[in-house]
């Protein structure tokens, strides 16, 4: 973190992040580290953002932990095949929240974010897209839906469609 002041002022333009491996594991977690580093403070874009609820009491709920958890997990899996389809997909920012207290808000600031319910709020969740309220899922495949939402997302946003659309 002490880091960040330094690369945030200029100074420097060389990274090492240092990390104790856990027992017979590699050094691969010291890159992911610095490459969050770089993306959080906006130098650079690897891979999409999952912004995710921390939760708190009105999150009782795991679905938007493990809706997250699945979503970065579905980014993790694709990427190889996404930087290469997909061009620009790493400016992504996805957001999966856990109430509709500050849900909607976070949900606005990405491209595509959804708001689960929290304690004692009703079983919808809202979905936006690019700012904007786009629906509203609910039932059992609330989960299913908002994933193909993302994929969809994805290909229309950064496919070849909307490259020459861009272009035009």
């Amino acid at each position: 973190a002490a880091m960040g002041i330094l690369l945030q002022e200029g100074i420097g333009d060389t990274i090492r992040v240092s990390l104790t491996p856990e027992p017979g594991g590699d050094r691969s977690l010291e890159v992911k580290v610095a490459q969050e580093l770089l993306q959080t403070m906006g130098f650079r874009a690897f891979v999409p953002i999952v912004a995710a609820c921390p939760g708190c009491g009105r999150t009782t709920s795991t679905v938007f932990q493990e809706l997250a958890r699945d979503i970065q997990n579905h980014i993790n899996e694709s990427m190889p095949v996404w930087k290469q389809t997909y061009p620009g997909v790493e400016e992504l920012k996805v957001a999966v929240m856990g109430c509709i207290v500050n849900g909607p808000g976070e949900s606005k600031h990405a491209d595509i974010g959804i708001s689960l319910p929290g304690t004692g709020e009703e079983p919808t969740a809202p979905v936006f897209i690019d700012g904007r309220k786009a629906m509203t899922l609910r039932g059992p495949t609330l989960v299913a839906d908002f994933k193909a939402l993302v994929q969809d997302y994805i290909e229309r946003r950064y496919g070849g469609a909307a490259k020459a659309i861009d272009a035009a």
